[in-house]
């Protein structure tokens, strides 16, 4: 019987960031960062669509067990990292289209907020950034979550 592969979430983060990885967290996790009452058991992640950003990637899995699909990353411009509890998906396009023109990663990162506690940081695009994230599909999920977003905002000003 194979061992169990548990990863926990914050140590998956933690790699990506003593990886050199330039990514940001999207969906529901990163509205948790800013406060918002939601569940999502998967983590979005927006990196740098750049060959040398991926390797980091495939190898922070590789080095704690973790499955990709498709098994071949490099010309995918989504891949799903998986763990017995844990699944991440990677998003690495150099642009998504939305409503009005296109969202670049690097403006993202470039814009992004960084929560910081302890040893532990993590890169989420700023509050408009992460709503036009939500432009790019518009399901149930992501129309609430822009009410949430919107409520932030509001909040802010």
């Amino acid at each position: 019987m194979e061992a169990e592969n548990f990863i926990d979430p914050i140590e998956f983060i933690k790699e990506l960031n003593n990886g050199k990885v330039k990514y940001l967290l999207i969906g529901r996790q990163a509205l948790v960062q800013y406060g918002a009452p939601l569940q999502s058991f998967d983590y979005d992640f927006y990196i740098a669509p750049e060959l040398d950003n991926l390797e980091k990637i495939v190898k922070i899995a590789n080095k704690l067990n973790m499955e990709i699909e498709p098994h071949h990353p490099q010309k995918a411009l989504k891949l799903a990292i998986y763990s017995d509890n844990l699944k991440v998906d990677i998003f690495r396009a150099r642009k998504y289209p939305i409503e009005g023109g296109f969202l670049f990663f690097e403006e993202l990162y470039e814009n992004r907020t960084v929560f910081k506690k302890d040893n532990f940081k993590i890169n989420v695009p700023n509050l408009l950034d992460l709503r036009k994230t939500k432009l790019t599909r518009t399901t149930t999920k992501d129309k609430e979550d822009i009410k949430y977003i919107d409520e932030l905002i509001l909040k802010l000003e």
